[in-house]
């Protein structure tokens, strides 16, 4: 040992004695926590201190020698070309496990880690998480602990050459684990590919062994520095852009889980509300960067990353510099191979965690980076542009005929149970809220006062959805006025140009004949049965008032779906919707081993076999369910609001507009009904509404209490309005895509172009709409309580 740091010892020592007992338990996050060593042990580290220290000089006189990053061609240089086709390269290090992909079109290069990382200040184990290919958290069913392992830093690789590309067997020697990836080189994109039967673990299926639960890929692909100019893309509910650099570092990352949580998983809480990510994608958008003497330069590149596969498992991360404690803006997918779950033991405050025990019930996992080329400045509509195009191509969404295509969408309410006094006894009856004579009057007024064209979906309309059970066939509540008078507004309803939806939900249920709660409930991963229970509005406990309903197993869709299409087609109903199946997903971790991924392949089933028999309406869809989506309701127009995003902008519609007809959430639930029309109308939404028959004093202490603001004798009037408004604005573009989606914050404008030249102009603050050159004031159709002016 040397003598200065034989000194530095001896110095830290009496520091050491100056610090309180107390004070001496806090660790860095680099460091280990308690870790008792032997005196061999100890003068092993300390010649590894002394080499760490030689080498640590070492680094330091070559980066005085070249402080400067390498450019892209001086890296691309140093790496082997792997395969190459007529727009796109790829090129890889072996020796660090790194790549990138070099875009002849706009000879643009994007590297699956930052080139510049010797050139940072920044400790080791940083640079090497940022210099890594692979994160991956295992689990320890003796200890219920989970381990995070960034490869590079605690883990080694080897590199074997396949077709068209490499593929990486990333060895955790710690946990025993490896976990293979290839990464080629197709057409238009660069394929990272996971079969995960090619992973290997220690001892699974033993309380001993290590368990994968969860993976991310190229945490850095594409990611962005202090000088790059540019935004993500992220999904969440219409779609959102996080500025790279936007200063918002002491805020949380951006964690959103793709398609929402596993409901399996039950909370005591209330969760926080938030929109959900309902396509699994990304996007980044590169416009600029300086150079060390801070010249800008235009850059026009963009990236569409896809999880093709696995999607259900996903989780889309970002965050931007200072974040994380790092340089770098990044985006990227986390793959949650093993669901786990918690729960408490007698006496016990802490909740313990259990992890799925039947191996990975996901297949396979797929990530596809698409590099952009647009014909200008490429930005979020280019990454829309994309997307729509890989859903088509690859995915078999149906690009409709929608020329002229406008409508009033209308969510209508049947009924529901509520608890009434008979005889001094409190008794739980089915309650008429919108009867279907009812229905059918609101819908004549509303074609009477110029609605021609409507897409209605009728909710809890059948007898047995009324009494929160299980529907599996045709049977029109008695309630409401039985099958005469619904066979009469379906008849109006063809014969008026209204496409009338009935729905069944079958999400939550109470046990009845043929679907009993011990065997048609999802099993939850600790082996308890799924039970959902109302929340308290104020407070977001448990509601007491209300007992808890059974989730339906996936593993029974099949059967109760496919009997209820049967059912109606019997009936000549040839209109299929199906709630919330369109947009939640969980699976069923007992006996039927029913993962997310197994359970996305049973809805398609289902919506599959509605589309072989007539036209469906969704809610809001997830991706997997777009190609059999011939209506699109209750589309969000913005995201959770996170304080990390910066613009909220329209990406869902952007996709799908000019595709398939959608419509928007209620106007009239919403808080600003003004903004909510505008922002509707600027993304080329359809207007919507949500209508009950009977005044809200009739919704009191039931569970349909949220639609208060429903009555149709209060907005029947602004409905008409407002359909009128639309189709003069929306109709002229019905069939095309969008161009160009434009916020200006100064005005407050949005403009937006469409591919047909059609253009469309909203001034939030004069509540105004200019459409092709014509001026619509807000206030010529609708009253001062909606327009607040």
């Amino acid at each position: 040992m040397n003598l200065k740091f034989k000194k530095g010892i001896a110095l830290l020592l009496c520091l050491a004695m100056m610090i309180p007992a107390g004070a001496a338990s806090v660790f860095s996050e680099d460091a280990p926590a308690e870790e008792e060593t032997s005196e061999e042990s100890s003068e092993e580290e300390n010649k590894e201190e002394e080499k760490e220290e030689k080498e640590s000089k070492k680094s330091k006189k070559k980066k005085k020698e070249n402080k400067k990053p390498p450019t892209d061609k001086e890296q691309w240089d140093k790496f082997k070309e792997v395969a190459k086709n007529d727009t796109l390269e790829f090129r890889v290090d072996k020796k660090a496990g790194q790549f990138g992909i070099h875009d002849k079109r706009t000879d643009h290069y994007w590297w699956s880690n930052p080139i510049d990382l010797e050139s940072k200040s920044m400790k080791a184990a940083q640079r090497m998480e940022l210099g890594s290919g692979q994160t991956m958290i295992y689990g320890e069913p003796a200890t219920r602990a989970t381990t995070t392992m960034v490869n590079k830093a605690k883990g080694k690789f080897t590199v074997d050459d396949i077709n068209n590309g490499i593929r990486i067997n990333y060895i955790y020697e710690d946990p025993g684990i490896t976990v293979p990836v290839e990464y080629t080189l197709e057409k238009d994109y660069l394929k990272v590919y996971v079969d995960t039967s090619w992973i290997e673990e220690k001892n699974p299926s033993t309380t001993t062994g290590k368990l994968v639960t969860d993976i991310a890929f190229s945490t850095t692909f594409g990611a962005a520095g202090l000088n790059d100019t540019g935004y993500f893309v992220i999904p969440d509910g219409s779609g959102s852009v996080i500025n790279f650099n936007n200063g918002k570092t002491n805020l949380k990352t951006y964690t959103g889980k793709v398609y929402g949580r596993d409901i399996t998983q039950i909370k005591a809480i209330k969760q926080a509300t938030t929109k959900k990510v309902n396509l699994p994608m990304y996007g980044i958008v590169k416009q600029s960067t300086k150079d060390d003497k801070g010249n800008e330069k235009a850059v026009n590149a963009a990236l569409m990353v896809v999880a093709d596969k696995g999607d259900t498992c996903a989780t889309i991360n970002s965050y931007v510099s200072g974040q994380n404690k790092n340089d770098y803006n990044t985006a990227y997918f986390d793959f949650e191979l093993r669901t786990s779950d918690e729960y408490l033991m007698g006496g016990e405050s802490n909740p313990l965690k259990v992890f799925e025990k039947r191996g990975i019930l996901v297949p396979e996992i797929e990530i596809r980076y698409y590099p952009i080329v647009g014909d200008g400045k490429i930005d979020y509509v280019d990454i829309a542009d994309c997307y729509r195009n890989y859903l088509i191509n690859e995915k078999g969404v149906e690009d409709k005929d929608l020329t002229d295509s406008t409508s009033l969408y209308v969510d209508l309410y049947g009924g529901t149970l509520k608890q009434k006094s008979i005889l001094g006894l409190p008794v739980t009856v089915k309650e008429n809220v919108t009867s279907f004579a009812a229905a059918k009057n609101m819908l004549t007024d509303l074609h009477d006062n110029g609605v021609d064209s409507m897409v209605v979906t009728y909710n809890k309309f059948s007898d047995n959805d009324l009494g929160e059970k299980i529907t599996d066939k045709y049977s029109p509540a008695s309630k409401l006025g039985g099958n005469g008078k619904f066979k009469a507004l379906r008849s109006y309803s063809e014969a008026n140009n209204i496409k009338l939806f009935p729905s069944v939900d079958n999400l939550l249920y109470k046990s009845t004949a043929g679907y009993w709660n011990m065997t048609n409930t999802a099993m939850r991963v600790s082996n308890a049965m799924a039970q959902v229970s109302e929340f308290d509005l104020a407070h977001g406990t448990t509601n007491e008032y209300y007992k808890p309903l059974s989730l339906f197993s996936p593993a029974s869709y099949k059967k109760a779906f496919g009997n209820l299409i049967k059912s109606d087609s019997k009936k000549g109903m040839t209109n299929f919707a199906f709630g919330s199946l369109s947009n939640t997903i969980y699976g069923d971790y007992g006996k039927k081993k029913v993962s997310r991924e197994f359970a996305k392949g049973i809805v398609q089933e289902v919506y599959a076999d509605a589309k072989s028999k007539g036209t469906v309406l969704t809610e809001y869809p997830a991706a997997y369910v777009l190609p059999y989506a011939d209506y699109i309701s209750n589309v969000p127009n913005c995201s959770s609001k996170f304080d990390l995003f910066d613009d909220d902008i329209p990406f869902y519609q952007m996709v799908m507009h000019g595709v398939t007809s959608y419509g928007g959430t209620a106007v009239n639930g919403e808080a600003n009904a003004a903004d909510s029309i505008l922002t509707d109308l600027a993304a080329g939404s359809n207007l919507s509404f949500d209508f009950v028959g009977e005044d809200v004093s009739e919704l009191k202490d039931t569970k349909l209490d949220k639609y208060y603001y429903g009555y149709y004798g209060n907005w029947s009037n602004e409905a008409a309005s407002l359909y009128t408004l639309s189709k003069e604005v929306l109709s002229p573009a019905a069939d095309a895509t969008i161009t160009s989606y434009v916020i200006n914050s100064e005005t407050n404008e949005i403009s937006t172009t469409y591919s047909n030249g059609y253009t469309t102009v909203v001034n939030l603050n004069d509540k105004t709409i200019t459409a092709d050159g014509k001026l619509y004031k807000l206030s010529d159709y609708v009253g001062q309580e909606v327009t607040g002016k």
